[in-house]
């Protein structure tokens, strides 16, 4: 076959290789697999020290994890970490197009679920803020708060488009939930990735975890996902391929640096742990 009859053809289909979804999906992806082994820690870590009735072992990594005789404070912190787990892979199923499309009725009762698991962890991990339980030091607790806050109020907006049936507005407030859930991660992961940039803990002090490192680490596990989300969400919408090729680029990028802190996350703290244990 003459090649040159081939090439328009060639040509129409690159032209409709949606790479925007693509880079979209590749992010998701990376993020779903890192949050995985996030949960994954979670379970076998403070999961396994609770069935074994020893809280205590929560403060090997969170000095304030447990605290003898304040059972209302050590309720919340359990709430709220052990519902993390349940968050992570529910809301990695509500994602799923194809799981949405088959098998509608599930995604709904997932949802809910998901959502009110979210408020929970949300409103337990407010708590814990206000009574100096949290886990990060007191310089990044108002980043921390601006992500809860925001979290229950995408909660509201999402359940709110779906009961009167919007489906396009309760998307782009359910996205916008998954991404500010994935906060306390990307903390994680952000951290992990700028100690093995930076060979050491360097721009914070671990006793009291509190320098501009992780100030500024707070600040991204709202904003940069956010950011990220509405960025795609505009070019999807958007009919310039150039605008469309900027933000998968972006993306792609992202997913790099996304994939990179949670492999320096998980081999350098969480999967460590769950041999440990």
């Amino acid at each position: 076959m003459d090649t040159r009859a081939q090439n328009p053809e060639i040509r129409r289909y690159i032209r409709r290789v949606d790479t925007l979804r693509i880079a979209a999906t590749l992010w998701c992806l990376i993020a779903v697999l890192g949050q995985f082994v996030f949960a994954a820690y979670i379970v076998a870590t403070y999961g396994a020290a609770s069935i074994h009735g020893d809280p205590t072992a929560w403060n090997r990594v969170w000095p304030s994890g447990y605290v003898q005789g304040e059972r209302l404070g050590n309720l919340a912190v359990a709430v709220h970490v052990l519902l993390a787990a349940f968050v992570i892979a529910s809301g990695s199923l509500q994602i799923l197009p194809s799981l949405r499309r088959n098998y509608p009725r599930f995604h709904r009762w997932n949802g809910r679920a998901y959502l009110a698991s979210l408020l929970t962890v949300s409103i337990a991990g407010l708590w814990m803020l206000a009574f100096d339980r949290g886990f990060v030091g007191a310089s990044q607790n108002g980043n921390v708060a601006i992500n809860g806050v925001l979290l229950i109020l995408c909660c509201a907006f999402a359940w709110a488009a779906a009961r009167r049936r919007d489906l396009s507005a309760h998307r782009r407030w359910a996205l916008r939930v998954f991404a500010l859930a994935a906060g306390v991660w990307v903390f994680r992961i952000g951290l992990a990735g700028w100690i093995a940039i930076r060979g050491g803990l360097v721009g914070f002090d671990p006793a009291t975890m509190q320098g501009p490192a992780l100030a500024a680490l707070s600040i991204c596990e709202w904003v940069a996902p956010l950011l990220l989300l509405e960025l795609y969400l505009r070019a999807e919408q958007s009919r310039r391929p150039f605008v469309r090729l900027t933000v998968a680029v972006t993306l792609v990028i992202t997913a790099a640096a996304t994939g990179y802190g949670a492999y320096c996350a998980s081999v350098g703290m969480w999967i460590p742990a769950m041999i440990r244990h």
